[in-house]
């Protein structure tokens, strides 16, 4: 009789994004009994904070480089049954390779297809672009070396109920009100310019709350008929803004992928970026709201300049943006 215990490794570095996805693996690898580890960077631990279906292990840059085989150490006292590395690059390699478990499994990412995909496009040839790749079904691939076969993955974070409504409380909202707004991205040809248009908009419907970081509070910060809470709330508590807002809106950020895990139906604004890459909300969680234009996608993660200058990719008018919300909203 095999003794091993079932206990589950996920390493997941970075960015936002990319950590909350993983949360898809958590349900399915409960059901099937296994207690699940998740190793990540410091700044993105306290999404988890509250879900009790984890324990996250956080875990700097700087004691991966200067004590990588203390902490090898470490976990292997934890007796793995399966180490899944969902980063798949050098470092969750070595991490990966060192840590003693009987079943190991390495997210294919497709960075070549990713990378050739952008290429063609920027030369005109689009055939790749019409193949999209699916981060989740990938994720999801690597649980086929504990037996699970799973399908229609979502992300989903659990939150504290009582600090949910404590949240909501304190800032004076209530659930199902009003709409949530994340203006931020990290590259400039992933920010849609006209958010402060759009939510003046969106303001005479019903309350419009932005989350954010402190660089999007200084963006915002003189912004008119809008409760802003950028750089205010520590992660857990952005997740409970989020799940208490009737609807998100964003561009193509982690925000996007914390609003999906706690079911609020998201509208991603695509500029530089395309769904293609992976990472769009699926039609039951939102909808993306994009030109589509033949220079898109122009990198993968949407670093650098445009090459027209103008960001015409992501001159969509607030109007625009504002029917497709609502039309969604009554389907």
């Amino acid at each position: 009789m095999d003794k091993a215990p079932k206990k589950v490794l996920l390493i997941r570095f970075s960015s936002l994004g990319d950590v909350v996805l993983t949360s898809a693996l958590l349900e399915p690898l409960n059901k099937a009994g296994y207690k699940v580890d998740l190793i990540t960077y410091p700044q993105w631990a306290e999404v988890f904070k509250e879900d009790p279906r984890l324990e996250v292990y956080p875990v700097s840059k700087e004691r991966l480089k200067k004590d990588f085989f203390n902490l090898v150490r470490e976990l292997n006292q934890k007796n793995y049954l399966a180490v899944l590395d969902l980063h798949s690059n050098l470092k969750s390699f070595l991490l990966k390779t060192f840590i003693k478990a009987p079943k190991k499994a390495t997210y294919k990412k497709r960075s070549l297809f990713r990378r050739l995909c952008v290429f063609l496009n920027n030369i005109g040839v689009t055939y790749l672009k019409n193949k999209p790749f699916d981060v989740l079904s990938a994720y999801g691939k690597t649980l086929e070396v504990l037996g699970l076969k799973v399908s229609s993955l979502r992300p989903y974070i659990k939150v504290n109920p009582a600090n949910f409504q404590e949240s909501l409380k304190k800032f004076n909202l209530k659930e199902g009100s009003y709409i949530a707004v994340g203006v931020g991205a990290r590259y400039r040809k992933k920010r849609y310019p006209y958010f402060k248009e759009l939510t003046q908009l969106l303001a005479k419907e019903k309350t419009v709350v932005l989350v954010g970081d402190k660089s999007d509070w200084e963006q915002t910060k003189d912004w008119k008929h809008i409760i802003n809470l950028c750089g205010k709330l520590p992660l857990n508590q952005t997740l409970h803004v989020l799940k208490g807002a009737s609807s998100f809106v964003g561009n193509d950020s982690g925000l996007t992928h914390m609003a999906r895990a706690v079911k609020t139906p998201v509208f991603t604004i695509y500029g530089g970026t395309h769904p293609c890459l992976g990472f769009a909300p699926y039609p039951d969680e939102g909808k993306v709201i994009s030109k589509n234009l033949p220079c898109s996608p122009c990198d993968i993660h949407g670093k650098g300049n445009c090459k027209f200058k103008d960001y015409r990719c992501l001159d969509i008018p607030p109007q625009r943006v504002l029917k497709e919300i609502n039309q969604w909203l009554l389907t």
